[in-house]
């Protein structure tokens, strides 16, 4: 057991070993685990942030290199904050450190961090194009991964409006078959292209209703979203700007229509249905058929029906 002497010169280690990650000073870091050679150990022991969180956010490439030769389960570590070294280099867009830890396990990139975040999402967010195309090169599933909050990485770039990030995405999602991850939706119902409608985003709508990008059999263009509404009902419930007009007709050439048209369109139906019968038309013999298998659950049983209609069915069936 550690004396408290020993964790105090380890506190103090600790400290300047952190100040050596943000220098990126890979010589003083050799010295300081040399003369203490469980440094690292203990620090791993302890969890939290370790060099490597610092030396990523600093962007040390060669730091990293030697912090991952001494210590590799440095790179498997969450901080404080639920980020990984990946989740930190993507989100800062540094594709070399990024690469170095990805050389260590690709599935490093599918770990998930605070609300279930992994490093694409982190990349989305922050447009780092380079990093998104790696980490789908190093594993194609994680585009499938969503957050807590049901978000899929194309999601993430639609609400922070990075188009290049989302480009690459659906290019990805055409290539290898994914494409059905557009109606992927959101704790609140939300597609993909719902977001992009309710901010206007008409670079996005006229990517996702593009065939050469998004085949128009897979997407789902009159998708609800929790409150009833489809992409059209969000753009003329909540109009606002000039442009609007130019994205109704966007959506209504691509099969765009609001919810209240199906239910109109159901409605129209149903009276379709009583009117047929209230006006006594002759039902076919498939529709006898089936009505003959009803019964009152209340008042009849299978046996009393079945029994009762015998010579029904057979002069029924020998008219057709």
């Amino acid at each position: 057991m550690l004396g408290s002497d020993t964790i105090g010169i380890f506190g103090r280690m600790d400290e300047r070993l952190c100040e050596i990650a943000r220098t990126g000073n890979v010589e003083d870091l050799l010295r300081l685990t040399e003369d203490h050679p469980l440094l690292l150990h203990t620090i791993l022991l302890e969890g939290g942030e370790n060099p490597l969180h610092i030396a990523c956010i600093a962007g040390h490439v060669g730091f990293v290199k030697k912090v991952i030769g001494l210590k590799k389960e440095f790179a498997m570590e969450q901080n404080q904050n639920g980020m990984t070294p990946l989740h930190i280099a993507s989100a800062a867009g540094n594709i070399e450190i990024a690469r170095e830890l990805l050389k260590i396990d690709s599935n490093l990139c599918l770990v998930k961090g605070r609300e279930q975040r992994i490093p694409l999402h982190c990349a989305a967010v922050k447009g780092r194009v380079e990093v998104v195309e790696e980490l789908l090169g190093a594993s194609g599933d994680s585009i499938a991964y969503i957050t807590a909050r049901n978000e899929s990485a194309l999601h993430l770039a639609v609400m922070n409006y990075q188009y290049e990030v989302l480009k690459v995405l659906v290019e990805h999602l055409k290539k290898f078959n994914k494409e059905d991850i557009v109606n992927q939706k959101d704790v609140q119902g939300s597609t993909v292209l719902h977001l992009a409608v309710s901010r206007r985003q008409f670079e996005v709508i006229s990517l996702m209703l593009n065939e050469e990008f998004v085949n128009k059999s897979v997407l789902d263009i009159n998708s609800l979203n929790n409150a009833g509404l489809t992409p059209l009902d969000v753009l003329l419930i909540f109009q606002s700007e000039a442009g609007d007009r130019e994205i109704e007709e966007m959506l209504r050439r691509a099969g765009g229509a609001r919810a209240r048209d199906f239910s109109l369109q159901s409605l129209e139906a149903d009276r379709t249905a009583t009117s047929d019968v209230d006006q006594g038309r002759p039902q076919s013999p498939a529709k006898q058929l089936l009505d003959y298998f009803k019964y009152d659950t209340i008042k009849d049983s299978p046996a009393r029906v079945a029994f009762g209609r015998t010579a029904q069915m057979t002069m029924l069936l020998g008219s057709q």
